[in-house]
């Protein structure tokens, strides 16, 4: 998967369980899934009647597989320790997130400079555009919905950022040049230094391929190869095609 793709996979998860309300399938399936984590956080089973707004984004991250890069707290505070510890952690309320980072929030944030208060809840970016910011939050008003905000707006903590890259499949190798040169376009392409002496030869006649001929009037299907193609520059160098 890109690194878009594994973001996007933990945020599905989390669109899947909104509207769910406080005692509702949807809530006891997420403190389940937290309960499942192993090792379980501090050894503290949760109960159905306890805050569980971290305890969501660590459900999510736990059933897409993610937890050695989303650490599980059911508390906010503890959840940015684990962050801090593993260099996941920004601290500036205008930074900008990505799908799958989660936003920390401080309901005591007068919003004049940077707050620097303690976190109180939290939840995950779903998207960001146009300068607003979309989050899905468990516990918010006893049930899992969105929230929109401006980036860099009021009662923003910080965020705490998995290194989502970590779990990205590496880019795929560029193909290898082909063992054989049919066209013009692909002598230019692959083996540019040799397409003057090619452009020469087709406009004299000397290259002419199967007979046929692509969008731009060159033949097609001339099965040159690399050293043949080599020889060709050298002839002409040496001006064996002069006159022609």
């Amino acid at each position: 998967m890109t690194e878009k793709e594994v973001r996007e996979h933990v945020v599905d998860i989390m669109r899947g369980w909104i509207g769910g309300r406080e005692g509702s399938g949807i809530h006891h399936s997420i403190i389940d899934a937290y309960n499942e984590i192993r090792p379980l956080p501090r050894g503290y089973k949760m109960s159905y009647s306890d805050e569980w707004c971290a305890a969501t984004v660590s459900a999510a991250g736990f059933l897409a597989g993610y937890t050695d890069i989303m650490p599980a707290e059911c508390s906010c505070s503890r959840m940015i320790a684990l962050y801090k510890e593993r260099g996941g952690w920004e601290e500036s309320d205008g930074y900008v997130p990505a799908p799958g980072d989660l936003i920390m929030y401080d309901w005591d944030d007068d919003g004049s400079g940077e707050d620097t208060g303690a976190p109180e809840h939290v939840g995950m970016v779903e998207k960001v555009e146009g300068g607003v910011i979309t989050v899905i939050e468990g516990n918010a008003s006893d049930m899992v919905k969105r929230r929109t905000l401006a980036v860099n707006g009021r009662y923003i903590r910080g965020f705490c950022c998995p290194d989502f890259a970590s779990l990205a499949a590496p880019a795929p190798a560029p193909a290898p040049a082909p063992e054989r040169f049919n066209t013009y376009g692909e002598v230019e392409r692959y083996v540019g230094f040799a397409a003057p002496t090619v452009r020469k030869l087709i406009d004299s006649g000397f290259l002419r391929g199967n007979g046929e001929k692509d969008a731009n009037g060159d033949p097609i299907d001339m099965d040159l190869t690399r050293d043949m193609v080599r020889l060709l520059v050298m002839l002409d160098r040496a001006g064996a095609f002069d006159g022609n």
